[in-house]
C-alpha cells in the first residue's frame, strides 16, 4: 500500500517526467573549472556529452534511473532540461561509459561507477548520501542551479559538493524532507519515488555505521 507521502512523490515524479523531454544545450564553460579538469587530465574536461551518456539506449522522452539497494529499489526521473552537464555525467558514470580515476595519479578508466558504493552519510530526517568511490572521480563539474532549484519536498536527487562553488562530481544525495536551507547550493538532477526505501536506508546506515547499506547497481533507461 502506498503512503500519502509516497503518492505525492509519484505525482512529482510524473510531473518531472512530463517536462524532462530532452537536454537543453550545455551552458558555456566556467574557465577555471575547465582549466582544472584539463590539468587533471580528464579526457572530457568536465563536460562529458549527453549524446555519449545515452548512446545505445532505446529512444524515449523520459530518462530514468533505478537504484537497486540493500533495502529495495529507488526509482528516479532525471531532468536534463535543467542540469544537462550533471545528468550526462551521472548517466555516464552509472552506465560505465564516462572515464574516471580511483586515485589522483591513477589511470582514467570506465566501469559502472556506483555499483557497490555505500550510503556513507546520513543527516537524520534530512537526506542520505552515496556515490563515494576511491578518492573521487578525478574531475569536478560546474554548478547548474536555476531559480527552480528549490529543495521544497522529499525525494529530490542532487549532487553533493564541498560547500564551495563548482566542486560537485559523482557523489549524490536524496532528500527525505524539504531542505529550504539548501536552496541555490546544490545542482538538482531529478526526483525520486520510493520514500520508504530511502528512509530504510537511512535507518540501517545510522544503526550500523561500520556496515552501511549499499547501492548495488544503478540502471539507466529511457521510456516514451
Amino acid at each position: 500500500m502506498r503512503t500519502p507521502l509516497r503518492s505525492g512523490l509519484g505525482l512529482a515524479l510524473a510531473a518531472l517526467c512530463a517536462c524532462a523531454s530532452g537536454p537543453r544545450p550545455f551552458p558555456p564553460p566556467v574557465p577555471e573549472v575547465l582549466a582544472k579538469n584539463q590539468a587533471a587530465g580528464d579526457p572530457h574536461a568536465g563536460r562529458f556529452t549527453y549524446d555519449e551518456a545515452v548512446a545505445g539506449l532505446p529512444e524515449g522522452s523520459r530518462l530514468l534511473a533505478v537504484l537497486s539497494t540493500d533495502a529495495g529499489e529507488i526509482h528516479c526521473a532525471l531532468d536534463p532540461s535543467e542540469a544537462p552537464i550533471a545528468v550526462a555525467n551521472f548517466v555516464g558514470l552509472a552506465r560505465g561509459v564516462r572515464p574516471f580515476q580511483d586515485t589522483p595519479d591513477g589511470p582514467w578508466h570506465t566501469a559502472p561507477y556506483y555499483d557497490g558504493t555505500p550510503v556513507h552519510r546520513v543527516q537524520d530526517g534530512e537526506f542520505i548520501q552515496t556515490g563515494r568511490r576511491g578518492t573521487g572521480p578525478g574531475f569536478v563539474l560546474q554548478d547548474e542551479m536555476s531559480a527552480g532549484h528549490v529543495f521544497d519536498r522529499p525525494g529530490l536527487l542532487a549532487l553533493a559538493n564541498t560547500g564551495a562553488p563548482h566542486t560537485s562530481a559523482a557523489e549524490f544525495f536524496i532528500s527525505i524532507a524539504p531542505l529550504t536551507q539548501l536552496k541555490g547550493k546544490h545542482t538538482i538532477i531529478g526526483s525520486c519515488d520510493s520514500e520508504d526505501v530511502v528512509r530504510e536506508l537511512a535507518r540501517r546506515a545510522l544503526a550500523d555505521a561500520a556496515n552501511p547499506p549499499q547501492i548495488q547497481t544503478v540502471t539507466i533507461r529511457r521510456e516514451p
